[in-house]
């Protein structure tokens, strides 16, 4: 099967590492009826002589191999230079994923994720098409996952609280709507940052008090906002697990009658590989939402595996591109025709159209030129608590003569933008530039994968 991720074709071949012969042949069995070819391996050593004959670009490791020999295979994948992504099988009860998790991060690995068992084929398609990034080397030291026992601690502990980014409309520079975002900052472990945090609160089952705490931020900071500007949305991602829970649609209802905000108000944002996890589920749930009046968006459009049959089928009222394509648009020719050709598709199917990780006033003009409507990304703010957000609402808090209380201030359009260093860190030399990838914290905290 050939496979379009980003703008290049790629031939998978999966190595399958289980010690359980029947779960090894319904792995393989699965792999190949999603349309790549599956390679398997009862042990350590034929893994490594598997993949020394043939390099894979995606290998699944059994938990069930045992701390040592998975380390073992990890390190040899590090040692060898090979580049393929990981995914783990565990069992519900298996308390390892934590370590194996490090140990690939350690060796400077990229992982997918985790599959449970009995394994869902949505779940492992989405991993296959997921494509996550390699460890930066600076990370290597600082990057520890949390136990699921702190991120609970920490959420009983109020050290959990939400920043917002603002979504801004190309066209005028207007600053239509903000995006939530989880934020940890604990007096132990310092700042967690999302990509630490939230596959944590995926597979210890905290990811629902996760979102219902950010959520109810989220709608009680917009009901502050729109009394300064009725049309104010808040976007908050949902994870396949919160979509399948059925109680979500009650609890948004009960937050959004308890603080008067329509239900228009809110965007509820759903990623390609959380939509692939779980399809039916996420189908109903977000159909739900959509029949409430909550706005649905697909988020990170472009790094997963949508069809149109997809976005025809879904209530989606807005289409977010990924920033990966966005980052890379100026100087990579194929990315740009594919964002110019996701715009006209999105406005053909009568969606809004989102660009994230607009970083320069280049793309962004490039952008509303070619029909993007809305931007987000640190040009036009960098992502902030709601008490800041809220005096960077006001008008005198974004006068463009005068330096805003959080960072960035932008002026009636999104052409000049000022920032007032906020700490050391952002004293940086003259003529420095300094981007969305220099801080690893400020990014969505549903965690792309």
């Amino acid at each position: 099967m050939i496979h379009l991720h980003g703008t290049q074709a790629v031939a998978f071949r999966v190595l399958i590492v289980d010690i359980d012969p029947i779960e090894r042949v319904v792995l393989a069995r699965c792999v190949e009826m999603l349309g790549w070819g599956a390679d398997t391996a009862d042990c350590l050593s034929e893994a490594i002589d598997k993949f020394s004959i043939r390099p894979h670009d995606v290998v699944v490791i059994d938990f069930g191999l045992g701390q040592r020999d998975n380390r073992h295979l990890l390190r040899h994948l590090h040692r060898v230079h090979a580049d393929p992504s990981v995914i783990f099988v565990a069992r519900e009860a298996e308390d390892r994923r934590a370590d194996s998790l490090q140990s690939a991060r350690d060796f400077d690995l990229r992982v997918a994720g985790t599959l449970t068992r009995p394994i869902d084929p949505y779940r492992l398609h989405a991993l296959l098409l997921s494509n996550p990034l390699r460890p930066r080397p600076g990370d290597r030291a600082t990057t520890i996952y949390p136990s699921a026992r702190e991120l609970d601690q920490a959420l009983r502990d109020n050290e959990i609280h939400t920043e917002y980014q603002p979504k801004t409309y190309l066209a005028t520079g207007e600053i239509v709507g903000v995006e939530a975002l989880a934020r940890w900052y604990s007096p132990t472990l310092g700042v967690v940052s999302p990509h630490q945090f939230v596959p944590v609160a995926e597979q210890s089952g905290l990811i629902g008090r996760l979102t219902f705490r950010v959520l109810e931020d989220a709608i009680v900071a917009c009901r502050q906002w729109r009394e300064m500007r009725p049309d104010c949305s808040v976007a908050v991602n949902l994870s396949p697990r919160v979509l399948a829970d059925p109680g979500l649609l009650p609890r948004i209802e009960s937050l959004l009658d308890q603080n008067r905000v329509p239900p228009g108000a809110l965007i509820a944002e759903v990623t390609e590989t959380a939509l692939i996890a779980n399809l039916p589920t996420a189908t109903e749930a977000l159909t739900r939402l959509s029949l409430k009046g909550v706005r649905v968006s697909i988020d990170g459009f472009g790094s997963g595996y949508s069809s149109i049959a997809s976005l025809l089928r879904m209530p989606f009222a807005e289409l977010k591109i990924d920033r990966s394509f966005i980052g890379v648009c100026r100087t990579d020719p194929e990315a740009w025709r594919l964002v110019r050709a996701t715009v006209a598709l999105a406005r053909a199917l009568g969606m809004n159209v989102v660009a994230e990780g607009i970083e320069t006033e280049d793309i962004s003009d490039r952008l509303r030129d070619v029909g993007c409507d809305i931007g987000q990304g640190w040009y036009f703010g960098r992502p902030m608590q709601g008490d800041a957000m809220l005096r960077y609402l006001t008008p005198k808090g974004r006068n463009p003569l005068t330096p805003g209380p959080v960072g960035l201030v932008m002026a009636s359009a999104p052409r000049r933008m000022v920032r007032e260093p906020s700490s050391k860190a952002d004293l940086a030399p003259a003529g420095a530039v300094r981007t969305e990838r220099d801080a690893k914290a400020d990014v969505p905290w549903e965690l792309q994968s």
